[in-house]
């Protein structure tokens, strides 16, 4: 914290003290403002400084005591520590050895050790004000003392009275504590106005009124929503005419020091919704708080949180989404809008990255449940025990950490509406199992729950996974797959549909800002070639990256082939529908005709080829001297 951005300032009536504190500050560059004052002008000196910003007031000896006494301020006291006093006395003893010495306040019990042990008589003159200084002084310069130690102010007088006067100095300890303690309290005192100022700003945020009381009932606190919801009351409230702490339900908080939920009370002619507590320290209560908001808002609040879950559950997405001009699209397209009109269960079957999840929103946008709440789920994300407790929701005291009351589950949520499960090849055996319950009987029974709840949802899944495969090996039920695929849709993946490239790509840069972007025929060439493995995402990835890091409109064909070398190189060889030939399990001897075999062979030899050729099937179908479309149809025509 910067030191300078504190403002100090030292109250005395001693100007050897005063350049003494002004020195010793100015080695620590801390600054202090200094202003001498009489005992009588001290007070209203320091209200002024303290009103014009000063942060910490410091004071010397008598004076320090006084400002402490008086002000509702922190107040430093540059006290004189005994050796200063000793140091003075003497330096005194070497003129006389009766010396008087000033003492604000009440006499302290040094005077009679100190004489002792300096072998002088010591006269203690105490005082409060300028004027029983002044007599004191007087009084003992006629009893004969030869010095007056004390502070600036008293070795004045003494001098005017024709008397030795010798000034007790602070040394540069007490210097140093005296500003290392205004330094705290002013940095304390910046935290307490950060703080305040933060509680501030939380009271002034919330909607509800917040009302706070002391401990007679009085209001201490309030924000701008309470003193709207009260009309004037807080005001009277503050002269104790209103009974406001009663009407509030704080009387009680403040007795008991318990607080209340849900309190209603009709105060200024609306209902209102209290909530208090006690605010305890030390446990013992040292006032209360109020929360009050009209109840009418808390039941539009209560509608909106309830509908809000259902509300935020829709399609984004409709058939039209669904891009692409190639016979496999429009194929889709096509039996997606008879599909989307059945409510029976649907079953997506497709590579990852070809729109399963935006095929399942479009198939509910275009069906009788449109209006419904559109649920979806990654089957694969999700533990068993999590994913059991998402689907099917659970009741109060289930399992530890339990909601209050229980929770729904998207099922329930579903209601009249759309499920989407995707990646439904990842869930366990028990999970399958509960699922080909709920669509066999329409009903769910809550984790920890004894009663069956009926749900009406279409359930839409979805997998990379062949299911047929995942049945035949005994990973997923058979009975399940048969509920779940009474329909069944293919997202076709985009190396068989290379023709719908061009229009994908416009539609992401369009969707990028970035349709100014050329695409050349040759780089449109370059995309058609590659092999997508990461199919429509992956396309979109390339995209991005190709508009971040080209310049300008014009097309750069150089940049896009190396970006498609990087993906051939990372990438490339995850594509599933061109597996190296050694994975590729030959026909059995004596199996197939003539043709078949030629046909297995021919494909062995391109898939071969696709891998020598990191997959680029233009330089492929150069090297065994076809076209790329001769190519693409030969590989097509094999079984998938």
């Amino acid at each position: 914290m910067n030191q300078t951005a504190f403002h100090f300032a030292f109250v005395s009536n001693s100007l050897p003290v005063a350049h003494i504190v002004h020195d010793y500050a100015a080695t620590r560059r801390l600054p202090v403002e200094i202003r001498l004052a009489s005992m009588e002008e001290a007070l209203p000196v320091a209200r002024a400084l303290l009103a014009e910003g000063t942060d910490v007031i410091l004071g010397g000896g008598g004076t320090g005591k006084l400002l402490r006494r008086h002000l509702q301020r922190p107040v430093v006291t540059i006290a004189r520590s005994h050796l200063d006093i000793l140091n003075a006395l003497l330096r005194a003893r070497e003129h006389t050895d009766y010396i008087a010495c000033t003492c604000y306040g009440a006499l302290p019990s040094w005077p009679a050790l100190f004489a002792e042990l300096l072998n002088i008589r010591l006269l203690p003159v105490a005082f409060t004000t300028t004027q029983e200084l002044t007599a004191g002084i007087s009084q003992a310069v006629d009893q004969g003392v030869g010095c007056v130690v004390g502070g600036g102010i008293c070795a004045e007088i003494a001098q005017a009275q024709g008397c030795r006067g010798e000034v007790v100095t602070p040394g540069a300890e007490a210097l140093e504590r005296a500003l290392d303690e205004a330094l705290n309290i002013a940095r304390s005192q910046q935290q307490d106005r950060e703080q305040t100022a933060w509680l501030r700003g939380v009271l002034e945020s919330l909607h509800e009124g917040i009302v706070g009381v002391d401990t007679e009932g009085r209001p201490a606190t309030s924000n701008r929503a309470a003193e709207v919801l009260l009309e004037g009351l807080l005001d009277r409230a503050a002269t104790g005419g209103s009974g406001l702490t009663q009407s509030l339900g704080l009387t009680k908080a403040l007795q008991t020091g318990c607080g209340e939920e849900g309190i209603i009370r009709r105060i200024n002619g609306q209902e209102l919704v209290i909530n208090t507590r006690p605010i305890l320290v030390d446990g013992k209560p040292r006032g209360a708080l109020a929360a009050l908001a009209p109840a009418a808002r808390l039941r539009d609040l209560t509608r909106k949180l309830k509908n809000s879950g259902r509300r935020g559950f829709i399609a984004r997405h409709s058939l039209d989404s669904l891009l692409g001009a190639s016979p496999a699209m429009r194929e889709l397209r096509l039996r997606a809008a008879r599909f989307a009109d059945a409510d029976a269960a649907l079953h997506i079957h497709g590579e990852s990255g070809t729109g399963k999840e935006l095929l399942a929103h479009a198939l509910h946008q275009a069906g009788p449940r449109r209006n419904g709440p559109f649920v979806a789920l990654n089957c694969g994300a999700l533990p068993d025990s999590l994913l059991e407790s998402e689907l099917f929701g659970y009741d109060e005291g289930a399992f530890t950490g339990a909601r209050r009351g229980g929770k729904e589950g998207l099922f329930e949520m579903a209601q009249d509406g759309s499920i989407f499960l995707d990646e439904i090849a990842d869930i366990s055996p028990a999970v399958q199992i509960r699922l080909l319950r709920v669509l066999e009987t329409g009903e769910i029974f809550r984790l920890g729950g004894d009663r069956p709840i009926a749900v009406n949802a279409r359930v839409i899944s979805s997998s990379w996974k062949d299911l047929v495969e995942e049945v035949r090996c005994g990973r997923f039920r058979a009975d399940l797959y048969y509920r779940l695929s009474l329909l069944r849709l293919y997202t076709p993946p985009l190396r068989e549909r290379p023709e719908d490239i061009p229009l994908l790509a416009r539609h992401i840069l369009a969707r990028m800002n970035m349709a100014h972007k050329e695409l050349s025929p040759a780089a449109l060439g370059l995309l058609k070639d590659y092999a997508w493995p990461g199919n429509v995402r992956e396309l979109d990835a390339l995209l991005r990256r190709y508009c971040l890091l080209s310049d300008g409109q014009h097309c750069d064909k150089a940049l896009l082939e190396k970006l498609l070398d990087d993906l051939r190189a990372t990438q490339g060889l995850l594509a599933p529908a061109e597996q190296p030939v050694e994975k590729v399990a030959s026909l059995p001897e004596g199996r197939g005709s003539l043709k078949e075999r030629l046909e297995s062979l021919e494909r062995d030899i391109i898939r071969a080829e696709l891998e020598k050729c990191e997959h680029n099937r233009g330089r492929a179908a150069r090297n065994l001297g076809i076209s790329a479309n001769t190519l693409w149809r030969k590989m097509k025509a094999g079984p998938r």
